[in-house]
C-alpha cells in the first residue's frame, strides 16, 4: 500500500511539473531600452512591383555629447528648455563630425569625443521617427559661451548631477542619461511616444526664489526637446 501511494505521488508531482512548464507564469514587461530577443517569425514587407524599390526609412538623426566637470553636467537651454547639447545631423556629415559641431555650436566649447554614451531611439505619430546618438566629450578649447547660428539657445551652464530633473523633461533622454550615469556603458534606448508619456511631470522651475520664498510657476511647453 506504501508503495502504491509513494507512486501515485510521483505521479501528481510530475503532471503538475508539466503544467507549469506548459503554463508558467506571465512574462515580465521589458525596461526602457532593454533589448528584446523572441523566436516569432519576422513579419516580411508587403512586396513590391517588379522594378520598383520600396521606400527605404527616414528617421531624423540627431547627435550630441555629453561633457562633465566633477560633479557637475554641461546643459544648454533651448527655446526655454533645458537638455544637453544636441542637433540636428547636417547632410553629408559624418555623426561624429556633426556631434563636436552641434557641441560647439552650443556652447563654445571644443570637445574630444571618446565613446559612444548611449542611442536614443523614439517615435510618435505627432513627431516622426528619431534616432539619436549621445558621446562623452572633454573639454579641450574654447569658451562657454553659446555660438548658434540659429540664435535659438540662449545660455549654456554646468549643473548637478543631482538636479537634473529639476532641467531635464523629456523622458526618454532622462532615461538614457540617467542609466548611463549609473551603468557607464553604451546602450539603445527605444521608446513609443504613442504608448508611454513623452514628458515627466511640471517640476520646479530651475532658478532663484520670488521675493517670500515663493518658487515661480514653469513656463514648459508640451512639445518635447527633439
Amino acid at each position: 500500500m506504501a508503495e502504491d501511494q509513494a507512486k501515485a505521488a510521483g505521479q501528481a508531482g510530475g503532471q503538475r511539473r508539466r503544467r507549469r512548464r506548459r503554463g508558467g507564469s506571465a512574462p515580465a514587461q521589458p525596461r526602457p531600452g532593454q533589448v528584446t530577443n523572441t523566436t516569432a517569425v519576422p513579419t516580411p514587407a508587403a512586396p513590391s512591383k517588379r522594378g520598383q524599390k520600396r521606400p527605404l526609412a527616414d528617421p531624423r538623426i540627431g547627435v550630441g555629447c555629453i561633457v562633465l566637470r566633477g560633479d557637475e553636467i554641461l546643459l544648454v537651454r533651448e527655446r526655454g528648455r533645458w537638455s544637453l547639447p544636441k542637433g540636428g545631423l547636417e547632410s553629408g556629415e559624418l555623426v561624429q563630425d556633426g556631434a563636436r559641431r552641434e557641441t560647439f555650436e552650443e556652447t563654445g566649447l571644443v570637445v574630444e569625443l571618446r565613446d559612444l554614451a548611449f542611442i536614443v531611439e523614439f517615435q510618435a505619430v505627432t513627431w516622426g521617427h528619431h534616432l539619436q546618438f549621445f558621446y562623452t566629450g572633454r573639454e579641450v578649447g574654447g569658451k562657454l559661451e553659446p555660438r548658434d547660428p540659429d540664435r535659438d539657445v540662449q545660455e549654456a551652464r554646468f549643473v548637478p548631477i543631482r538636479q537634473l530633473r529639476e532641467f531635464i523633461r523629456f523622458r526618454p533622454r532622462l532615461v538614457a542619461l540617467e542609466t548611463w550615469l549609473r551603468e557607464r556603458r553604451p546602450r539603445h534606448f527605444v521608446f513609443n511616444l504613442d504608448k508611454e508619456p513623452a514628458m515627466l511631470r511640471r517640476r520646479r522651475r530651475v532658478g532663484d526664489p520670488l521675493p517670500g520664498g515663493r518658487v515661480p510657476e514653469p513656463e514648459f511647453s508640451d512639445e518635447p526637446d527633439l
